[in-house]
């Protein structure tokens, strides 16, 4: 490894907040198979190893971190906001922030082809670093690493939603909590034919009653499911 390589990995480290007692692991772990097909004679490894290993440590983190954010959800919801968070696209991002793509070993064609910024090989390429690090300390450090990355993913909202289905989860919900089941009635319906708007009520015993808005009745449900989930939640600590 020339010094060029050993600062570089050494600045991805101080990003990592994690140094390496065999810095050979972190070069491996972002190296390409295309490198090495392209330079036999250098001998060194591909990541794809590391990125197998890496996959099933983040999962096995993400699950936990999961379920002990959201110790009301049920396998359904909790699997779909892992699979949210834990899919190409914000891990590359997530790649991109600490620049792993500048210290990706590529080789000469999967370079000028875009490879430093190819969600794929980002992906792929964080994936294997946790693995490096879960070899070369414990499983506890790559949890720390993943759970610093994953915290502002898991703190959006958006994602949550996006992977719930809400009036599966308060319905479950209520049947624990109340014994009963939400009731959801049409208040209204306007606008012309082609663009309608409903307005759906969702009341739960005598203390829940929202209110939700869409272009269908089951939008304007899901939205007033939504709303009562999170009211429950923020209200009464559920």
């Amino acid at each position: 490894m020339n010094s060029d390589r050993r600062q570089q990995l050494a600045d991805l480290q101080e990003k990592l907040s994690y140094a390496f007692r065999n810095p050979e692991l972190l070069s491996t772990a972002l190296t390409h198979r295309s490198y090495v097909n392209e330079n036999p004679q250098s001998g060194v490894t591909d990541n794809e190893r590391l990125e197998f290993l890496g996959d099933a440590v983040l999962g096995l983190c993400v699950s936990d971190l999961l379920m002990k954010k959201h110790a009301d959800f049920d396998e359904g919801a909790l699997s779909k906001i892992r699979s949210a968070l834990v899919n190409e696209k914000p891990l590359a991002a997530l790649a991109l922030q600490l620049g792993l793509g500048n210290c990706l070993l590529l080789g000469r064609g999967e370079d000028h082809s875009g490879g430093r910024v190819k969600e794929s090989l980002l992906a792929n390429a964080l994936e294997a670093v946790i693995a490096a690090i879960y070899l070369d300390s414990s499983f506890s450090k790559a949890k720390t690493l993943i759970k610093r990355l994953m915290k502002p993913l898991m703190e959006d909202e958006a994602i949550t939603a996006q992977s719930m289905d809400y009036k599966t989860a308060l319905q479950e919900l209520c049947q624990k909590k109340y014994k009963a089941q939400p009731l959801y009635t049409l208040l209204a319906e306007s606008g012309p034919d082609h663009e309608k708007i409903f307005e759906v009520e969702v009341v739960i015993g005598e203390d829940v009653r929202q209110i939700g808005r869409g272009k269908s009745k089951k939008e304007a449900q899901k939205q007033a499911a939504q709303k009562a989930w999170e009211s429950l939640h923020r209200e009464n600590g559920i």
